[in-house]
């Protein structure tokens, strides 16, 4: 079966940084899982995968504007400490969503002040050249379920 829109595509991968260091490797967490042409995934990785089949190998480089982006400090937000009352801990690296002007975003806390939070808008991969080594796992059709959710169902998924 051929990647094409609306096909679910797993991969097994490693992603490297410049320095050949290791960012992700799916052996640790599974496969990664993504429908093909909703936008759930990097647009050039969509790209370079289109028409391959199951057990596809392939490594490539992307730049910063064709992985995840430049860093931006427009997307660094100080907040006050006491905007995390309901929170139990808080503490760097922390992972939240937070409403803005631009809607629900990811952030993660990259300082905690005295009175303020500093927390990063960015992905953690934002301005880094990455290097992909990866090969298609399994191509399947997506459930109509899936494509109305807009993400991959996997066993044991619950909303």
């Amino acid at each position: 079966m051929k990647i094409e829109e609306g096909k679910v595509v797993f991969l097994n991968f490693v992603l490297t940084d410049e320095k050949g260091e290791i960012l992700e490797d799916t052996k640790e967490v599974g496969d990664f899982a993504y429908i093909h042409g909703m936008g759930d995934f990097i647009p050039k990785v969509e790209e370079i995968l289109e028409g391959k089949t199951k057990g596809y190998e392939t490594k490539f480089t992307l730049t910063p504007e064709e992985g995840y982006g430049d860093y931006s400090e427009e997307l660094i937000y100080e907040m006050a400490k006491s905007d995390f009352a309901e929170f139990e801990d808080i503490y760097e690296g922390l992972d939240f969503q937070a409403e803005t002007d631009e809607g629900i975003i990811p952030l993660t806390i990259i300082e905690v002040k005295e009175d303020t939070v500093v927390a990063d808008g960015n992905h953690p991969f934002a301005g880094k050249t990455i290097t992909f080594d990866l090969k298609v796992a399994d191509v399947r059709e997506a459930t109509q379920e899936e494509l109305e959710h807009g993400h991959v169902h996997v066993e044991g998924h619950c909303h």
